[in-house]
């Protein structure tokens, strides 16, 4: 790694402590009242919450550059087990908008003033979990592009040894 990418992931770790720092003096001032946990999760929408999601995406935008840029030094056109890993792994976040969308189907959802069944509770439930993953969504996306093409390649440059 280089000076630059060492001193944005010092910069991307300090906004993660900014939050947790945060979370944990919200919960000293009211000495935890409400459970441990909703002190971490409230500020989430708050502007130390945009710190943290800009952090994460920063964190993950950085390992992930940094991990091309080492195989592509390598010349390396194979696909291993963790990038099926990965791959299969990058379609979770999905996977559990559309489980909360049936969840949302059958349960049933409120909203505003009355509880939402069917195919608009789906949607509705749907849309409000989508909101919950746009931040990690991309991510995945880009990870499942990098990993099809470089598949593409591998296969490629497999026929090739082949012949």
């Amino acid at each position: 790694m280089n000076k630059v990418e060492k001193v944005l992931i010092g910069v991307f770790g300090l906004g993660i402590c900014v939050y947790l720092v945060d979370c944990i003096d919200r919960g000293m001032r009211y000495g935890f009242s409400g459970g441990f946990l909703d002190y971490f999760t409230y500020p989430l929408f708050s502007v130390y919450g945009l710190i943290l999601a800009v952090s994460v995406i920063g964190l993950a935008t950085l390992f992930i550059v940094h991990a091309i840029v080492r195989r592509r030094k390598k010349r390396e056109a194979r696909i291993t087990g963790a990038d099926k890993i990965w791959f299969a792994v990058s379609f979770l976040p999905i996977t559990l908008d559309v489980l909360y969308g049936l969840y949302g189907a059958i349960a049933g959802i409120d909203f505003l003033w009355s509880k939402c069944y069917g195919f608009e509770g789906f949607i509705l439930a749907a849309v409000f979990g989508g909101i919950l993953i746009i931040p990690v969504l991309p991510l995945c996306i880009i990870w499942q592009i990098i990993y099809l093409t470089g598949r593409h390649k591998a296969k490629k440059a497999e026929k090739e040894l082949s012949l």
